[in-house]
C-alpha cells in the first residue's frame, strides 16, 4: 500500500539516510495541543501511513531524540515527559522489564531505559515515552498506557524501494505502509 504524506506542521520530518549510516526511513515528531494516549498516537500513526517509531540501536535513538530535542515535545510535569515511542508490554509479560516488543514486530534487543526503569510502577506501566527528568534526555522511561502527561510522539515512515518523490521543501514522500503487529 503507498500512500503520500504531508507533513501535519506540528513536527519535523526528516530522512535518517543511509549515507548518514541510518536505514532510509522517514520519521516526524508529531505534538498535539493537549495530550494523547499511547493506543491514539498509535493510531493516529498508523492512520497517517506509519507507525510508532521503533528504535533498534544507539545511533537510532540518537536520531531520533535530536529530531525531538525541543520544548514543544515535552510535557513540563513534574519531570519532563517526552514522545511516545512504539514499544509495549504485553499482558502477562514477566515484570518490570520482560516481554517488551515493538510495534513493527522487530526484535527488542536494543532499550535505552534510565535509571531504575523499567519499574512497573503502580503495576500498569507497560508502554515507553522518552524522559522522565527535570531535563529533556534520550532515556526511556515505562509508564501506563493511558499516561495523562505525553503530548507527543514519533512516527517511522518505510519509503518506497527505490521511489522517494519529494512534495515540497517541507519534505514529505510516497512511503509502504509497513504491516504493524496489533497490540492489545
Amino acid at each position: 500500500m503507498t500512500v503520500a504524506l504531508a507533513a501535519s506542521g506540528s513536527g519535523a520530518l526528516k530522512q535518517w539516510t543511509v549515507a548518514d549510516g541510518g536505514n532510509g526511513h522517514f520519521y516526524e515528531a508529531v505534538a498535539v495541543p493537549s495530550v494523547i494516549t499511547w493506543q491514539q498516537a498509535n493510531i493516529a500513526a498508523e492512520a497517517a501511513g506509519g507507525y510508532l517509531v521503533t528504535i533498534t540501536s544507539e545511533a537510532e535513538n540518537n536520531f531520533v531524540f535530536d529530531l525531538i530535542d525541543e520544548p514543544a515535545y515535552w510535557n513540563p510535569s513534574y519531570n519532563l515527559r517526552g514522545p511516545w515511542i512504539g514499544a509495549y508490554q504485553p499482558e502477562g509479560a514477566p515484570e518490570p522489564d520482560g516481554g517488551w516488543e515493538w510495534v513493527s514486530g522487530e526484535n527488542f534487543d536494543y532499550a535505552n531505559w534510565d535509571t531504575g526503569q523499567p519499574n512497573n510502577s503502580g503495576g500498569l506501566e507497560n508502554r515507553i515515552h522518552f524522559g522522565n527528568r527535570p531535563g529533556r534526555t534520550p532515556t526511556w522511561n515505562d509508564v501506563p498506557q493511558d499516561f495523562p502527561e505525553i503530548k507527543s510522539y514519533v512516527v517511522e515512515y518505510v519509503p518506497e524501494p527505490a521511489t522517494i518523490i519529494l512534495l515540497g521543501a517541507g519534505g514529505a514522500g510516497l512511503v509502504r505502509r509497513r504491516r504493524v503487529r496489533k497490540t492489545r
